[in-house]
């Protein structure tokens, strides 16, 4: 007598509450947690990255600050659009599965390797949205990626930084004003005494 082997699974949509109620909770996950957040981000992000294009052109001036301060915007501006990207990317393959799973009526038939694959790839992504900005971030941003390559190989920045330059540049300049004073100081000295010299040489009164 072979002895019969029971698993029980942790199904989210129980079949006893039928088929609707599966497709109607997927689908609302579909629209709560992918669609409407999408939306809204890709609005707010594409309504800022506008903001920071457009003013980029109010900027008025041809210097190299005005240049460089057009540069960042725009890359702001690449940035959050990134971000949006990034997570449409990353939640999209896990949704994509679960409509089709739930609302092909041959989905249990057509199941093959390459669903399967979509699957882990859905599930696995989904998971990765959580790490993947600061890599966006790296990507896009080349002040976040100098700080971050300095801290990664722990290299110090005081001696190269702007604080170290200027501090250098600052003790240059006194040390050269220094060199300055105690040259004429001598030289002020020297000509009083020969001025001394020449006008007790030079007087008629005897001091």
């Amino acid at each position: 007598m072979v002895a019969s082997l029971q698993f029980l699974v942790c199904y989210p949509y129980p079949n006893e509450w039928g088929e609707s109620y599966a497709r109607t909770m997927v689908l609302m996950r579909f629209l709560v947690y992918y669609s409407l957040p999408l939306a809204v981000i890709a609005l707010f992000y594409v309504l800022m990255a506008r903001h920071l294009v457009l003013s980029t052109q109010n900027v008025p001036g041809e210097m190299q600050g005005t240049q460089r301060q057009m540069r960042a915007r725009r890359k702001v501006a690449l940035t959050v659009l990134a971000f949006v990207l990034v997570f449409a990317v990353c939640f999209l393959p896990s949704h994509v599965f679960m409509m089709w799973f739930y609302y092909c009526p041959t989905a249990q038939d057509d199941y093959n390797s390459w669903w399967h694959s979509l699957r882990i790839v859905g599930f696995c992504f989904s998971f990765l949205n959580s790490c993947v900005n600061p890599i966006a971030l790296y990507c896009t941003s080349g002040i976040f990626r100098k700080h971050f390559n300095r801290y990664l190989l722990c290299r110090s920045g005081s001696t190269h930084g702007p604080r170290g330059s200027l501090s250098l540049s600052t003790s240059r300049r006194l040390h050269s004003s220094r060199k300055t004073n105690i040259s004429m100081v001598p030289r002020t000295t020297s000509l009083g005494r020969d001025s001394s010299i020449r006008l007790m040489n030079n007087g008629s009164s005897n001091l």
